[in-house]
């Protein structure tokens, strides 16, 4: 009592499943698309088909990574209203992710020696999503209101789920990871067509994924000089409020306990306070005076 949802692909009791693995052989764009039917659907994938996926990893070569259909497919699943995170947590626990994107397999499993991390690296990329989905869904609202509101004002959310999966790439490679993982991203960029607004968004949010945090909590984020400086770093409006929403995604991702009131107070003066600069056009300003 199974149907087919397209040649090939069944739903039958809330599971997605294939016949064989000719619909990979055949069409390799089906390592994702077979994803985006589940997320799409609200259906679990078999088994027995995430064996056939696992099996047929080697299908997922440069070619592939570049294909514009492969590629439309991935953006499919982060532009999905919901399941974002379940679906790519699927979709790396099967290979799949790691295959189409070489620069976060290497994360897998990849354990931070330090002694706030609760999660290895992939995990705790792939939880920031979790957190900026709940984010949109509401589910912060009592405890971060304003990140909640801006959550829901951006567009491309997309780009910053990408950057999210994509923040700690330069892990694992020495020392300054943040610049590491930025210059990684141009091969990304390229591979995934990006355009060039995109591309230097991403770049710039791997680059200063770390910058908020930090400002906010070891400088004094009422200084009008540092605000300005900072909103020149950031350059636009758009940049602004996508790297807020990340730096309280990849704290609330580390671990439950590094989020507090504390930490949502600072991040939202100084977003706050460099949103009043822009708005203000102050750093247009050489001689501003407070």
């Amino acid at each position: 009592n199974g149907r087919e949802i397209r040649p090939g692909v069944t739903i039958s009791y809330e599971v997605l499943s294939i016949a064989g693995a000719e619909l990979l052989q055949e069409d390799p764009t089906n390592l994702i698309r077979l994803f985006v039917d589940a997320q799409r659907h609200k259906v679990a994938i078999s088994n027995g088909t995430k064996r056939l996926l696992r099996a047929n990893l080697h299908l997922m070569d440069e070619t592939q990574r570049r294909d514009p259909t492969m590629v439309a497919a991935f953006f499919e699943v982060l532009r999905g209203k919901h399941q974002v995170y379940e679906t790519l947590l699927d979709m790396h626990r099967v290979g799949v992710l790691g295959a189409f994107l070489p620069e976060f397999g290497h994360l897998l499993c990849m354990v931070l020696h330090d002694v706030y991390h609760t999660y290895t690296v992939d995990e705790h990329s792939l939880m920031g999503v979790r957190e900026l989905e709940k984010l949109r869904a509401g589910t912060h609202q009592g405890m971060a209101p304003l990140l909640t509101q801006v959550m829901r004002e951006i567009d491309r959310v997309e780009i910053l789920f990408l950057a999210m999966i994509l923040h700690d790439i330069g892990k694992g490679h020495g020392s300054k990871h943040s610049e590491r993982g930025a210059r990684m991203i141009d091969d990304i960029a390229a591979r995934l067509q990006l355009n060039t607004d995109d591309a230097q968004q991403l770049t710039f949010l791997v680059a200063r994924h770390l910058t908020m945090s930090h400002l906010a909590q070891r400088r004094d984020i009422h200084d009008q000089r540092l605000l300005i400086d900072f909103a020149k770093r950031v350059e636009t409006l758009d940049n602004l409020k996508k790297l807020y929403l990340l730096t309280f995604a990849d704290m609330r991702a580390v671990g439950p306990k590094i989020w507090n009131n504390w930490h949502d107070m600072l991040l939202s003066e100084l977003y706050l306070g460099t949103l009043d600069i822009f708005e203000r056009e102050a750093f247009v300003e050489e001689e501003y005076v407070a």
